[in-house]
C-alpha cells in the first residue's frame, strides 16, 4: 500500500463522515425525507455502497487481489464510522446510548454493503481495463 492510496481512502471515509453528520442534522433524524423526495436512511445505506466503489476506482492497480487490502481496510473504516454515526443520532434523538451489539447489528450489514460496492467497483475497473486494451489493439 501506497502512503497516496492511504491518503485518498481517508478523505473518502472522511467524506463519508462529514455526509453522513450533516445528513443527522435532519430535525427529523434517520426518519427524515431529503427534499421531499429520499428518505434519508436510504442514503446512509448508499453511502457504504459508493465508498467501495471508490475505494476500488482510487487504485492504480491492474490485479483484482491488489485491490482487496485497501477495499477491507476502507470498508472497515468506513462502517465504524457510518456505526458511530448511527450512535450519535440515537443519543441525539432519544437520549441514551444503545448497547454494543445493536452497534455490531449496524456495523456487519454496513461492511456486507461497503464490499459488495467494491465488487461493483472492481467489476467496473476490470471493463474500462479490457476497453484499453482492446482500444489499444485496435489503434496497432
Amino acid at each position: 500500500m501506497k502512503i497516496n492510496e492511504i491518503k485518498k481512502m481517508l478523505l473518502i471515509s472522511l467524506a463519508t463522515f462529514v455526509i453522513g453528520f450533516i445528513l443527522i442534522l435532519n430535525p427529523h433524524g434517520l426518519d427524515g425525507i431529503l427534499f421531499n423526495v429520499v428518505p434519508i436512511i436510504f442514503l446512509f445505506f448508499i453511502l457504504p455502497f459508493l465508498n467501495g466503489i471508490l475505494l476500488v476506482l482510487i487504485q492504480n492497480k491492474d490485479r483484482s487481489y491488489h485491490f482487496l487490502p485497501i477495499l477491507f481496510l476502507g470498508v472497515f473504516i468506513n462502517g465504524v464510522l457510518i456505526a458511530i454515526l448511527f450512535l450519535i443520532e440515537h443519543f441525539l434523538t432519544y437520549g441514551f446510548l444503545f448497547y454494543f451489539h445493536n452497534l455490531l447489528e449496524m456495523f456487519f450489514p454496513l461492511i456486507i454493503l461497503g464490499i459488495i460496492g467494491g465488487l461493483i467497483g472492481l467489476l467496473i475497473r476490470g471493463i474500462t481495463l479490457l476497453v484499453k486494451k482492446y482500444r489499444q489493439i485496435l489503434k496497432k
